[in-house]
């Protein structure tokens, strides 16, 4: 006989809920954007296109994440994933403005 978890214990999302692949995706969505905006734009309109850079990926993480038709964990796995996408566009842009 299997136990149940206790009623109050909290649900921990299982590995497959991850769906890694799909978040990988997003961050290679966010690093490329991110590449061609600190590549392609200029010093004054940067942060408007890193803005719209953003908004792309999360729109993106969205788009992947209610792909999986996976309730569980939806919250948790969206966060993270656009969180890792802001991290990266930052991370570009500041080795970007270095760089120049």
């Amino acid at each position: 006989m299997t136990e149940s978890p206790a009623p109050n214990a909290p649900e921990m999302p299982d590995v497959q809920s991850w769906h890694l692949p799909r978040m990988i995706i997003a961050w290679l969505v966010a690093a490329v954007v991110g590449v061609l905006v600190t590549v392609l734009v200029s010093d004054e309109a940067r942060f408007a296109w890193l803005a719209l850079a953003i908004g792309l990926s999360t729109l993106v993480t969205f788009g992947l994440q209610l792909g999986t038709a996976q309730q569980r964990g939806f919250i948790t796995r969206t966060a993270f994933s656009v969180a890792g996408s802001v991290v990266i566009i930052a991370v570009i842009d500041v080795v970007g403005l270095l760089v120049r």
